[in-house]
């Protein structure tokens, strides 16, 4: 709550925090009603050790109602939620996408796609498929092995792999504009 609108560095008290080890660096949580969804960095200096988190906190109090462990790296993507599959997506930096449903205010059905290359791009979910950036060989090399995978969401697997010059690390923008005459977005 804004108290006083007319000033601009008012002090605020935060309603609950938590901390990780490793931190929430990069990490986009989404909050729902009930609870809020959050990756953890591994806590090492390599980014790729079996040791990062998905966190689920109740939203009004941040208490901790469950947790996923042991995944693969810096969890740096953006959590994200399709209601078509009824579950949550996002990439860690060991080279994974994730998928997982709750049900009954835990985690239940986590499942990976191997990408074999680092990933901290937020999942795009469209009908059926998820589309994220995977790192080649060289981070900053151009066209060494960078690439969109498509996942196939029903099979749990990569359906196929676009090359782009550079590391996709960020969310990406589909379109559906041209789907109805062409069946591509």
């Amino acid at each position: 709550t804004d108290e006083d609108p007319g000033k601009s560095n008012e002090a605020k008290c935060v309603s609950w925090n938590q901390t990780a080890k490793g931190g929430y660096y990069w990490a986009g949580a989404y909050v729902s009603d009930d609870f809020v969804l959050v990756g953890t960095d591994d806590g090492t200096n390599y980014g790729d050790s079996q040791t990062s988190k998905l966190l689920m906190f109740d939203r009004s109090t941040g208490k901790l109602l469950d947790s996923c462990d042991g995944l693969d790296g810096d969890i740096r993507s953006s959590v994200v939620y399709d209601e078509q599959t009824d579950a949550y997506y996002f990439t860690a930096k060991g080279g994974s996408f994730y998928g997982v449903r709750v049900t009954d205010g835990a985690f239940a059905d986590l499942w990976r796609v191997d990408l074999a290359g680092d990933s901290t791009s937020s999942p795009v979910v469209y009908n059926g498929r998820a589309y994220v950036g995977v790192a080649g060989a060289g981070q900053f090399a151009a066209y060494s092995g960078h690439s969109i995978h498509v996942i196939d969401l029903q099979s749990r697997s990569v359906a196929y792999a676009a090359e782009t010059q550079g590391y996709p690390q960020t969310s990406g923008l589909l379109s559906s504009s041209y789907e109805a005459e062409s069946g591509y977005v």
